[in-house]
């Protein structure tokens, strides 16, 4: 079943992101003049395909045989001329369906992916997708084309959505896959193996690649402001709890923000990047606010 590309596509917020760029915080594994720097100098490179043609771009790196069968101006790129690469990991696990007031987590998620490939393509940098729960269920092989909203549409349309998350796994499973340098975003709640996690970052960060956390949760995990009686569902399995609101509002709030303050510590610790996104701000809110956060680090 294919999926409506407009559905995750907010342009409004995609240009203003857009405009804000990504500038990745370590080297990276490309020749390319631009905004980011290269660990190779001089190496001898393999042709990896074409990309479309931008202002700025060296005349003499236009491919004029492409040119003269499609009509469109295509710029020859090599293995080692890639400026960036970059992963995007999405949770797609049966807590990813936990929704109250704000939508549901997977949707909050699924924006997030594609505005943040579209800011990726626009700096013709490629970008690939996975989406997981204890296994890997689709990959979008990386690319530099606006065609991966399209993608990332269709595959969240087909997935079925009903497995645990199995994040540390499938962090180990993304870092034997990914051979070059890159970049690995993970959007999830991070409901899974603390440690499994952290163990899977540290694998990513030990083979050098850059791993950037965005930990989707809902106000209502932050702030149990839950009236009355409730029923409560365990959000990946069959369990469930009835409880009343504000008797058990304390507790609740002091163990879940001890969870996310010893998730952040020990994946900053790692030298990991992880951002807090409260699904009660807009999801360009909290892009913007980390995008912007890299500008004045690098500077």
């Amino acid at each position: 079943m294919a999926g409506d590309w407009t559905k995750y596509f907010d342009a409004k917020t995609i240009t203003l992101l857009t405009n804000i760029g990504y500038k990745p915080a370590g080297l990276v594994e490309g020749n390319l003049v631009g905004d980011h720097r290269s660990p190779f100098h001089g190496f001898a490179v393999e042709f990896a395909g074409h990309r479309g043609y931008v202002p700025g771009d060296d005349v003499k790196h236009v491919d004029w045989k492409a040119y003269y069968k499609t009509g469109k101006y295509l710029v020859k790129q090599y293995e080692q001329e890639t400026n960036l690469i970059a992963h995007i990991l999405v949770d797609v696990s049966e807590s990813m369906l936990f929704q109250h007031e704000h939508g549901s987590r997977i949707d909050y998620a699924a924006f997030m992916a594609t505005a943040l490939s579209q800011v990726i393509t626009s700096q013709s940098d490629r970008v690939g997708v996975y989406l997981f729960d204890n296994a890997l269920r689709n990959i979008i092989r990386p690319t530099s084309g606006h065609e991966i909203v399209g993608k990332i549409a269709d595959s969240l349309a087909d997935v079925q959505i009903k497995e645990p998350s199995a994040i540390g796994k499938m962090l180990n499973l993304v870092a034997e896959r990914v051979r070059r340098r890159a970049v690995v975003f993970v959007i999830s709640d991070f409901f899974a193996d603390v440690e499994a996690t952290l163990q899977g970052v540290r694998r990513l960060m030990d083979d050098k690649h850059e791993v950037v956390l965005f930990q989707v949760v809902d106000p209502l995990e932050l702030r149990f402001e839950l009236p009355g009686r409730a029923r409560l569902l365990e959000l990946e399995g069959v369990d469930s709890m009835n409880v009343v609101g504000a008797s058990v509002r304390e507790s609740y709030e002091t163990l879940f923000h001890a969870f996310l303050e010893d998730l952040e510590k020990r994946a900053t610790a790692l030298g990991a990047d992880l951002l807090l996104c409260d699904m009660g701000k807009p999801f360009g809110f909290h892009l913007a606010e980390y995008l912007s956060g890299r500008i004045v680090k690098r500077n």
